[in-house]
């Protein structure tokens, strides 16, 4: 399907929009992609740290049942009543966690998905996990395993939380807190299994290297802790370190070590009973009491250092956040402010040259349709005209758009020169043209004169009949002539001062066409027509009817009929031949309304010269003509002779003279027959 093309504005501005939107779009998509993303992390960082609380609490809880179970294993039994208190602890942390669970997968990290799930298949276990061990069902490597499993899920979440900060000193605080974590969880699970080695039952080989290791690491992770300077808790890990609960407890640590060495050795010695207990007769450094407080009090210390840590890196993350929405607003502002920039100037510069585009459109416009025109008009009046003198200035500027203009000025230029050539060619061919009609015109009238003589003294009718068949064709080569001068834009030389009848002139017009013995005047109303139109609306006839006859079966007759209308008197000539098609029809019609320039090309491109005669003659005294289509197939050709060409019937100043005796089967019995002539 056909569409419109853009313009060239559409075009330039296209040219510089298309960039700029582009910009546009990536810009505020880049801003609301940046702006998004900091919420999100923000949302994150938030909930994160409103869960650091719930997380810390759950993970003392654990840590104090795990403690509590392992030393019922020992044999070391606590105060009554501790399990089920500290199994309560663990169910009023786990209920705590649960708005931190549901806000966790709200937001959509598959990770820690995972680990939420993994935290709510723990939570399953734990009552079964109670059970059995209350039923005996559980060995201290199993309850040892599984109170292990929650603080690691702590400690991993707390890593990939690490690897997704948004900055490196998050990440740094982050890896702080985790090792804090890892350092405190090392200390607890090592405590949870001294009241074995405190005790008579000892360890397994396994959970006693365990001890040992976990000892270990714990002290490594703590003097790390002091000896980073670059980490704000360096002075809180060497007071820890100088503290007497830390002492405290390395102290009551390095004799449960001595033990466990010793009941090793022991054991490869094969000593039992009495001997063995010998190996623990030894007591602990500080009473049992001190050296749980001590070990809480450390716990604290590194709870508080995961704790401090975690919400400062929370801290930081959100801060990043709202600093990275904050840059990507001004970045989107700063983008949205250059695209409109560019816009604008794409627009002004766009302007600018439309607008020299109109003012150019505007100038080869009216040199098209004002300056060419009045020129052809000066020239088809024979004033002179000089081409250097009518040269249109059109200054635009060295650039396209003043290269074009130039280009159009030379065109225009040019086309003057052609059509002053043109007329000049033109002038010299009509004058030659009218001055050979006008030396034929004069031949013509000559042998009229002659034939008229000769007409008046012969007396013999065979002879006299062709004395009129030569006066018919001499009167015709007198039409012929009369075409060239009109065609030339000369005048007839016939003329007529007092109205004439129009039955004379339109018997007149019959008697001048080729086979006018099939022409039939039917109807003519008696009114006369104005002396200056009756030798141009004569011709118009002579030429309509000769057409209608031509173009008409040979034998087939051609019907003239007048009537008196509104706007004058119409005469229809009517014949019954093929008729014209549509197109040519109109084509006809346009040119009868609106009679074009003569010139060669007019004359070989179409041979109907005698209607571009009627469309001379017919402009000439605003006579209006038409063609259609007749009752039989022909054409219809109506002559409307305004009212201000009619006038009241009165004698002719000259009445026709016979021409022939056949003229008289054109009028009918008992009428007078033409040509009219000359006055």
């Amino acid at each position: 399907m056909f569409k419109a093309k853009p313009g060239v504005r559409v075009r330039i501005l296209a040219i510089a929009l298309v960039p700029s939107l582009t910009l546009l779009g990536v810009g505020v998509g880049t801003t609301g992609y940046l702006v998004s993303t900091s919420r999100h992390d923000e949302e994150w960082a938030s909930k994160m740290l409103d869960g650091i609380a719930p997380v810390s609490e759950l993970v003392a809880a654990i840590q104090q049942e795990r403690q509590v179970t392992l030393w019922i294993y020992a044999g070391s039994a606590p105060e009554p009543g501790a399990l089920a208190a500290a199994r309560q602890r663990v169910d009023s942390a786990l209920r705590q966690m649960n708005p931190t669970e549901d806000a966790l997968r709200a937001l959509g990290r598959e990770d820690l998905k995972d680990s939420v799930g993994d935290l709510n298949l723990l939570e399953k276990l734990l009552g079964g996990q109670r059970t059995a061990f209350d039923a005996g069902a559980v060995s201290l490597n199993e309850a040892y395993a599984f109170y292990g499993r929650l603080p690691d899920m702590v400690i991993l979440g707390t890593r990939m939380i690490q690897d997704q900060a948004p900055n490196a000193e998050s990440a740094g605080k982050l890896n702080l807190a985790a090792e804090a974590l890892t350092a405190q969880e090392a200390l607890n699970r090592a405590n949870a299994l001294a009241a074995s080695l405190a005790g008579d039952g000892g360890l397994p080989d396994v959970l006693a290297a365990e001890y040992q290791r976990l000892v270990g690491y714990a002290h490594s992770l703590v003097e790390n802790f002091a000896k980073d300077l670059s980490s704000d808790q360096a002075q809180g890990a060497q007071r820890l370190l100088q503290s007497m609960a830390w002492k405290r407890m390395t102290g009551v640590e390095s004799a449960l070590l001595q033990r466990a060495d010793a009941r090793r050795i022991a054991a490869a010695s094969g000593l039992t009973g009495s001997a063995m207990q010998a190996l623990f007769a030894t007591p602990l450094p500080v009473s049992t009491q001190e050296w749980q407080d001590a070990v809480t009090e450390v716990s604290t210390v590194l709870t508080g250092f995961w704790n401090a840590h975690n919400h400062r890196a929370q801290t930081l993350a959100i801060e990043a956040a709202k600093a990275t929405r904050g840059d990507a607003m001004l970045a989107g502002t700063a983008v949205l402010l250059l695209a409109a920039g560019a816009i604008a100037v794409a627009l002004l510069l766009a302007d600018r040259i439309i607008r020299r585009l109109r003012r150019l459109r505007n100038r080869t416009l009216a040199l098209a349709n004002t300056g060419l025109p009045e020129v052809m008009r000066r020239l088809r009046a024979g004033e002179t005209v000089e081409p250097a003198a009518e040269v249109a200035v059109l200054n635009f500027g060295d650039d396209e758009i003043g290269q074009v203009a130039d280009a159009f000025g030379h065109a225009h230029t040019i086309a003057i020169s052609a059509a002053v050539t043109e007329a000049r060619t033109r002038g010299g061919v009509e004058s030659v043209v009218l001055n050979i009609a006008h030396r034929s015109q004069v031949m013509v009238h000559r042998q009229l004169e002659i034939l008229d003589d000769v007409e008046a003294s012969q007396e013999d009718p065979a002879l006299l009949e062709v004395f009129f068949r030569l006066d018919h064709l001499v009167t015709r080569e007198r039409r012929n002539a009369e075409n060239l001068i009109i065609l030339a834009g000369g005048q007839p030389g016939r003329q007529w001062r007092q109205p004439v009848s129009l039955m004379e002139v339109v018997r007149s017009g019959v008697g001048e066409t080729i086979d006018y013995t099939r022409s039939r005047i039917t109807r003519m109303p008696d009114v006369a027509v104005a002396g200056t139109v009756v030798a141009d609306l004569l011709h118009l006839l002579a030429e309509l009817i000769d057409n209608a006859v031509a173009f008409s079966p040979p034998k087939a007759p051609v019907e003239i009929i007048g009537t008196v209308v509104g706007k004058g008197v119409a005469i229809e000539i009517i014949d019954q031949g093929v008729g014209l098609p549509a197109s040519e029809k109109q084509r006809l019609d346009h040119m009868l309304s609106t009679p074009p320039d003569f010139g060669v090309h007019t004359l070989f491109e179409d041979s109907r010269l005698g209607l571009f005669v009627v469309a001379r003659l017919a402009a000439r005294h605003g006579i209006v003509v038409r063609l259609g289509e007749s009752d039989y197939g022909g054409v219809r050709a109506v002559v409307l002779v305004p009212s201000r060409l009619v006038v009241a019937p009165t004698q002719p100043a000259n009445p026709p003279k016979p021409a022939s005796a056949q003229l008289e089967s054109v009028a009918g019995p008992g009428q007078p027959a033409g040509p009219l002539g000359p006055s």
